[in-house]
């Protein structure tokens, strides 16, 4: 009587290492797709779910001509060509039923480059104020490129973007030497996805 095997006879070292490589294999499909941040928190907290566009912006008195120059490059070059119209407002409408969506600011933060908080959350955040710590900021030879790639940064959390996905755009959290291409003033595909999906 002839049996049917379906393939060779594995040794028990054989068996352990099948084991090990199908463990390694699982570990390694969790965590790409626990790197693919999810869009928005629907909280106030990093990533709130922003109102309609369009996407309003304004500058507080504490923010200098040189850091508007490139909160303006992060606006206009990073936002505005994903499904987000921006627009910038001359003075801030801290509370009017339509009030600006991005309050910029310049101070000194602790232990942080930027910062952006829900300063008015009912469902979705009315109104953000994004912080910018220029003394924190400029510590390389790159300044104007840090400032931008920390306002985009910080644009995109204004935007319903959180941290993770896709490491290759300013979404990164790169540390004192971010890295100085251009994209990495910008939103990568994964992060225009999220865009696309809450302003269309």
């Amino acid at each position: 009587m002839q049996q049917w095997r379906y393939g060779p006879r594995l040794t028990v070292p054989e068996r352990a290492g099948l084991v090990l490589a199908a463990a390694v294999t699982l570990v390694i499909a969790t965590a790409l797709s626990v790197a693919a941040d999810p869009w928005g928190t629907g909280t106030s907290d990093t990533g709130a779910h922003p109102d309609a566009d369009p996407h309003t912006y304004c500058y507080s008195s504490s923010v200098g001509s040189d850091l508007r120059e490139n909160i303006e490059n992060a606006e206009w070059n990073a936002m505005d060509p994903t499904a987000v119209n921006v627009n910038y407002q001359s003075s801030c409408d801290l509370s009017s039923s339509s009030e600006t969506d991005v309050v910029w600011r310049q101070a000194a933060l602790s232990g942080a480059y930027g910062s952006t908080y829900c300063e008015d959350f009912d469902n979705h955040c009315d109104q953000f104020y994004s912080t910018l710590d220029l003394a924190a900021i400029n510590v390389g030879a790159n300044d104007e490129i840090d400032q931008t790639q920390t306002a985009c940064h910080e644009l995109g959390h204004t935007g319903g973007l959180t941290h993770g996905g896709s490491s290759g755009d300013c979404m990164i959290n790169s540390g004192d030497n971010p890295p100085t291409d251009v994209q990495y003033r910008r939103y990568g595909e994964h992060h225009r996805s999220h865009l696309t999906a809450w302003f269309n």
